[in-house]
């Protein structure tokens, strides 16, 4: 028997079936009949399809990279450690993996920015970036910006903050910046990128419009606190600057967290930070052997560090190269440099 309406609204089902059958239990039979309307068969598509999952799907397993993705440390408690706030997301971030993940992208990336620069050389007809004029090569900077943003932060799942940090154009075109730095002095473009993130810690901790912790030798502007990472020879050496220690091991060494209180240079512009970086590694004479280093960001960032650890002295964090060739590796900086 069935039955058929035609309102889909109605409080009654709108198809409606009985089936009526007989079942044998040992000498007897019953008889049962069994209604089958819209409501039945809504109730048992729902049973079927979670039935369904629980079979196919399994809880996420994340990978490595993928907890670093999910996971952002806290603004507060890294508000005067920039490094602090690095080292505790980078630590043991494994870049060779992320490596691995994205090389089809990175590789995209590479043939399009040769092109484009060919493409500029040829125009122009000069052989090197320098000989560009500077009109013609904030075009072609801007381009290479673009083509990076879109070609590889968009594809490598960059985190929200730093995704800002490096994109955000409201007081600086930081990769533009980067790239022009690159070929007025010679400084890769990964590694003033990678400073610059590493000592603010993403634009969160700024001073004076100061990108890369330059100190104010003058004492001129208002001594801030921050945190700095030391070996006990050079806290006795700023013994007069600390405010505070703490004993910590880190890769087998023992260093001392310092709460210091410094003054730091002053900039009326980020632009104007980002050029005194690049004058200030350009004529100072103990950073003359990061230049022979040419392009090369890992050479670049294991000379930069502490001089107790074979460095040139930029900074006393012995852990400071580590941390730079982690961002650089982990957001594909060094696709920049060239």
């Amino acid at each position: 028997m069935a039955l058929i309406r035609i309102n889909p609204f109605s409080d009654k089902p709108y198809i409606s079936r009985v089936i009526a059958f007989e079942i044998p239990i040992w000498r007897k039979r019953v008889s049962l009949q069994l209604v089958i309307n819209d409501r039945l068969i809504v109730i048992f598509s729902i049973a079927l399809t979670l039935v369904a999952l629980t079979q196919f799907v399994r809880p996420t397993q994340h990978t490595q990279i993928e907890q670093v993705r999910l996971v952002e440390p806290s603004n507060p408690k890294f508000q005067d450690d920039a490094i602090g706030y690095s080292l505790a997301y980078y630590e043991n971030l494994n870049t060779e993996e992320i490596a691995s993940e994205f090389e089809a992208q990175k590789n995209k990336f590479l043939m399009q920015k040769q092109l484009l620069i060919t493409d500029y050389l040829i125009k122009n007809k000069v052989a090197r970036l320098e000989q560009l004029k500077d009109s013609e090569l904030l075009t072609l900077n801007r381009e290479i910006s673009q083509l990076f943003i879109v070609g590889v932060l968009d594809k490598i799942q960059t985190e929200k903050h730093v995704y800002h940090f490096l994109t955000d154009t409201t007081n600086l075109r930081k990769i533009e910046t980067a790239l022009m730095e690159q070929v007025k002095f010679n400084i890769p473009a990964s590694i003033k990128l990678s400073q610059a993130a590493l000592e603010t810690a993403y634009g969160r901790y700024i001073v004076h419009n100061n990108f890369f912790g330059i100190k104010d030798k003058n004492n001129s502007t208002e001594p801030t606190i921050t945190t700095e990472y030391y070996n006990e020879d050079e806290m006795k050496l700023n013994k007069s600057k600390i405010i505070s220690s703490k004993r910590i091991e880190k890769n087998g060494r023992t260093l001392y967290k310092c709460k210091i209180k410094d003054s730091f240079a002053g900039y009326k512009t980020p632009w104007e930070s980002f050029r005194a970086h690049s004058v200030f590694l350009h004529q100072n004479l103990r950073y003359s052997p990061l230049f022979t280093k040419g392009k090369d960001y890992r050479a670049w960032a294991d000379r930069i560090g502490s001089t107790k650890y074979g460095g040139v002295g930029y900074a006393t964090s012995p852990i400071y190269g580590e941390l730079l060739k982690k961002i650089i590796e982990r957001y594909c900086l060094d696709l920049l440099d060239h």
